[in-house]
């Protein structure tokens, strides 16, 4: 009989997308693996391989291993989560730092800062899971850790075709935190630049931010409405580039091999969030502006710093290298 492992990543979808790398290298290792999750539940006919159940403290016990992201999640750790700290438990910190957080434990992991987050936690878990899961480990030695895997075990829907669309560019405007969002004009205008071209381009927001970008359609652009992270995720995959912030769809762009830039304001935390399957094209405001501490003026006004001219030009050069090639 397989044991069983749970895993509960913070809210977001994107870290929760991120862990499905540990989650697939669980099950090579003979675990079978539930994602305790509110929002990527509806990515589970993504993933038929792995259970996924929203968010509760009940019936914690029953896992032979639990992983939890950071300590950020809201769960009841004072009762279901003590009980298990010292036998089944390990806290992933995608960020660890000793003022914030406990001393790490042996089962605890944490992620190198170098690397971008997909690449480290793929290299790191398998670590883990030599040290303390993997029976295999202790026959195959090396060969496991120089194997480690990028791979989610997704499956894509039979009934989508890989950039059916070679025309379609993405564009995503919006953000959760909106001190990371490039101009709104400036993605208008970036939009009707690329339709001159000869693009079709499709602004994507969620259905609650779509009343305030109706306008669009006015100007020939799409706005199509995603019922779902299913229906998004359908959208970039038959799509052929992907414009934005740093958000979940750069995530879902590199892990569905779409060209894509993301549009960001700092070069630390942007080296470490970009995508971690497909290269992400990353775009920063020039190095020469100032960034002093109490005067951050690079990452305060970057969206300033950051022209509609720059990002073409690198979608011109990426774009029509892609079609050269495929």
């Amino acid at each position: 009989m397989l044991k069983k492992a749970a895993i509960i990543p913070v809210n977001t979808i994107g870290d929760a997308l991120i862990l499905m790398i540990a989650a697939n290298q669980l099950r090579n290792s003979d675990y079978d693996v539930t994602i305790l999750h509110d929002n990527i539940y509806s990515l589970k006919k993504w993933f038929p391989y792995f259970h996924f159940k929203k968010l509760s403290s009940k019936n914690l016990n029953s896992y032979d291993h639990i992983f939890l992201q950071q300590d950020e999640v809201k769960i009841d750790k004072t009762n279901e989560l003590k009980k298990l700290i010292k036998t089944k438990l390990s806290i992933i910190y995608f960020r660890y730092n000793k003022s914030k957080f406990s001393p790490l434990s042996n089962l605890d992991i944490f992620l190198d800062n170098d690397l971008p987050i997909a690449k480290s936690l793929a290299k790191n878990f398998q670590k883990f899971l030599n040290l303390h899961l993997n029976k295999k480990a202790n026959i195959l030695g090396k060969v496991i850790l120089e194997s480690t895997s990028l791979h989610t075990g997704i499956i894509i829907p039979k009934n989508l075709k890989h950039k059916k669309y070679p025309k379609r560019v993405i564009i995503q405007p919006t953000s959760s935190d909106i001190n990371k969002c490039w101009g709104r004009h400036k993605f208008i205008c970036l939009a009707k630049k690329l339709k001159n071209k000869g693009f079709r381009c499709a602004i994507s927001v969620t259905p609650e931010e779509r009343k305030d970008w109706l306008f669009v359609q006015g100007l020939g652009l799409d706005l199509p409405l995603f019922h779902s992270i299913s229906d998004l995720a359908s959208y970039i995959y038959e799509s052929s580039y992907l414009i934005g912030n740093d958000s979940l769809v750069i995530h879902l762009a590199s892990l569905f091999q779409i060209d894509h830039i993301m549009i960001a304001r700092n070069k630390k935390a942007t080296k470490k969030w970009q995508g971690g399957w497909l290269k992400t094209n990353i775009i920063l405001p020039s190095s020469w502006i100032i960034n002093l501490k109490g005067l951050r003026l690079r990452e305060k006004y970057f969206q300033k710093f950051i022209s509609v001219k720059r990002v073409l030009k690198i979608l011109s050069l990426t774009y029509y290298k892609q079609t050269t090639y495929d």
